[in-house]
């Protein structure tokens, strides 16, 4: 009798979590949930206990926020 393994990947690479994020990009936990939570940050949400980011949705996001201009402002 043979059995069928399905193999799973991930859609886009390898999912990150939000400590993974905050490492990352060098900021709190808190401020990677509160991102996603507003929707500014994409993410994925599985169930409704967990997120998780994609790496290339993750490097577009930092590319589109890069900024050249000199002495940006708050």
């Amino acid at each position: 009798m043979q059995t069928h393994t399905p193999t799973v990947q991930p859609v886009g690479g390898r999912l990150l979590t939000v400590d993974d994020v905050a490492d990352l990009l060098g900021v709190p936990r808190t401020l990677v949930y509160s991102l996603a939570r507003r929707g500014e940050l994409p993410s994925v949400r599985i169930g409704a206990r967990y997120i998780r980011f994609r790496t290339e949705a993750l490097e577009a996001w930092v590319a589109q926020h890069e900024t050249t201009a000199p002495g940006w402002q708050r």
